[in-house]
């Protein structure tokens, strides 16, 4: 196997030391209120990078070429309309979240359940958030470990190890704050060698956008993929992942005011279907280019590796590896973020002050990525049960809109519909590993309606939440 030339790897790496100088350097200077949202003063521009990049991760881009190396448009099709309600619903509700959070100083999602409902909520929501994105942040480790061996002739046992411990040293110092700032980079970087580079020579390569013609007449059917059933569960999907997604949260929290946040997240849907549109670009041009390919999950890779001149494939590497170092720097800041503040201030030292609360936070960041590292060595498949993980925060979804909108919504009917909810979800899990989540969000809403009528508001909850 042809592993990356030698100016190729002297480029990665310069790249990531000066990713991780800029990163610990501004780690250094920050607050507790810094490195968990920094301060409440992200400029829109800069929520706009760390959206698009959250949004627009490796899974996205690998897993849309894929898709369209596999079925053309339309696995491509569906994430997009999915992004896009998915966005769309984030900008209506984003005035009314970042209101919740200057008003009540709130850090994570788990706040929310506090403030509304009580801290017995919030324990059980911080509980299931930090073992979803537990799993979640394994899958980044397995992957980055995986893109290494690719380009190297080392092991996965020595691969994993050196992706793990750069990312949580990173993450550790740098915190939310350095992670806004070096998305920038990553993002600009990732428009150069995809759309500036790599686009117009694969284009030239497989003759022009004439050529995906030649292409079966079912890569151009948009619902060839799972069909109508599929595509509108997508679009419901979308407008439910992303109200529960806690990084996203952050970024509201920590945008510098409502006008930012909703601006930020506009913008962003442009930029997220460009991305998603290349990707399924670049999937079909394998298939014309490749076609006995034998992974479709390498479509975007091998594109790269042999369509890339030298020095720029160096970079590409970078760039995706910047990427990944992003994605695992933000689960692990979501872990980070509940285990702080939905723990350690809420229930171990509820004086902390700052200092405490960002030595805390250090700590806890080092020990939940050790323990990622730990779950990816010993579960190395575990892609689809990081996604079943996440998929089963949808049993959030009738508390969060329950505790915006509805006065008559109580703390009992909460905690119980998002326990049963899990509950049911995680019992079926074995036997509909990829659809338990359906389930269970239905016992929740069911459960949250329910109970919300046959019970009563306890002192603790405040329905003024703006």
């Amino acid at each position: 196997m042809q592993y990356v030339a030698t100016i190729d790897l002297i480029i990665v790496i310069i790249y990531l030391v000066l990713l991780f100088v800029v990163g610990i350097v501004v780690g250094l200077k920050e607050t507790a209120e810094d490195f968990l949202i920094l301060s409440r003063k992200a400029k829109a521009y800069l929520v706009l990078f760390s959206v698009v990049s959250s949004w627009v991760g490796i899974g996205t881009i690998v897993g849309t070429a894929a898709g369209g190396f596999d079925t053309g448009i339309s696995v491509g099709f569906l994430a997009v309309t999915s992004a896009l309600i998915g966005v769309v619903s984030v900008v209506l509700l984003a005035p009314t979240i970042k209101k919740f959070g200057d008003k009540f100083k709130a850090h994570t999602l788990g706040d929310f359940f506090r403030v509304r409902y009580s801290k017995k909520n919030q324990f059980l929501v911080g509980g299931i958030i930090i073992l979803a994105y537990f799993l979640m942040t394994a899958t980044q480790f397995t992957g980055l470990s995986m893109l290494l061996q690719l380009w190297t002739n080392l092991s996965f046992e020595i691969t994993i190890l050196i992706a793990a411990l750069t990312t949580i040293t990173y993450t550790a110092f740098a915190g939310i704050k350095s992670d806004f700032y070096t998305d920038i980079v990553h993002f600009w970087v990732m428009v150069l060698v995809l759309f500036g580079i790599l686009f117009p020579i694969v284009l030239r390569s497989v003759g022009g956008f004439g050529a995906l013609g030649n292409l079966p007449s079912s890569y151009f059917n948009p619902f060839s993929f799972g069909g109508i059933t599929l595509f509108i569960g997508g679009i419901i999907f979308g407008i439910g992942a992303s109200l529960i997604s806690m990084e996203i949260w952050q970024k509201i929290y920590a945008s510098e005011n409502i006008k930012a946040a909703r601006r930020a997240l506009a913008m962003s849907i442009l930029l997220i279907i460009a991305f998603y549109a290349l990707a399924m670009f670049f999937g079909m041009a394998t298939k014309i280019l490749y076609p006995s390919l034998p992974n479709r999950d390498m479509a975007i890779f091998t594109l790269m590796k042999n369509q890339l001149p030298t020095g720029f494939l160096g970079l590409g590497v970078a760039a995706f590896l910047a990427v990944f170092i992003s994605s695992v720097n933000t689960t692990i800041m979501v872990i980070t973020a509940s285990l702080t503040k939905d723990f350690y201030k809420g229930a171990i030292n509820p004086a902390a002050n700052d200092k405490q609360m960002l030595k805390a936070g250090r700590i806890l960041t080092i020990a939940a990525g050790l323990a990622g590292l730990i779950f990816a060595y010993l579960v190395r498949d575990i892609l689809t049960l990081s996604t079943t993980a996440l998929l089963m925060l949808l049993v959030f979804l009738p508390a969060i809109f329950g505790g915006f909108f509805w006065k008559r919504a109580t703390a009992t009917a909460s905690f119980y519909s998002i326990l049963l909810g899990f509950i049911c979800a995680l019992f079926l899990l074995p036997k509909m590993p990829t659809t338990a989540f359906v389930p269970g969000f239905l016992v929740s809403l069911i459960m949250f309606v329910v109970l919300s009528f046959f019970t009563s508001h306890s002192k603790s909850e405040i329905t003024e939440l703006t």
